[in-house]
């Protein structure tokens, strides 16, 4: 789904969900080319992985700046999450985004980001035994 776009055909996209529920790993690219133009992937929609009871380990990419609500909710073997992006908040994180994973997830963080992504990552659904970095 491109959003934003211009005149020009840049814009950014948002990603929906995957092709495929049984990949173990997923990389959200930080950029995607459709028809030629290069898009920044700037948004993970809700409910894009959404009870894959496949997926274990899920990168963020660094031009991310909106998760939706209930994105990765019920993704029962997610225990690696690594988060690349700098541009999150805790207003663009939706409800429960992160709620209903692996018990004792590992989450790496940007460091320049670490202390404020902890203030609201808990709130978004993420228990309090996971393992930030």
């Amino acid at each position: 789904m491109v959003t934003n776009p211009d005149i020009n055909g840049n814009g950014t996209v948002a990603f929906v969900a995957p092709l495929s529920k049984k990949r173990k790993s997923f990389t959200v690219p930080d950029t995607i080319t459709v028809g030629g133009v290069v898009y920044k992937v700037a948004e993970i929609k809700a409910n894009a992985f959404k009870n894959n009871k496949k997926l274990k380990k899920v990168v963020i990419g660094k031009n991310i700046e909106k998760i939706g609500a209930k994105a990765f909710y019920g993704c029962k073997k997610l225990a690696n999450i690594t988060i690349k992006t700098t541009k999150l908040k805790s207003k663009t994180v939706g409800k429960k985004a992160f709620g209903k994973i692996y018990k004792k997830p590992v989450v790496k963080m940007p460091k320049s980001k670490k202390k404020a992504y902890k203030k609201w990552i808990y709130k978004k659904g993420l228990t309090k035994k996971a393992k930030v970095k």
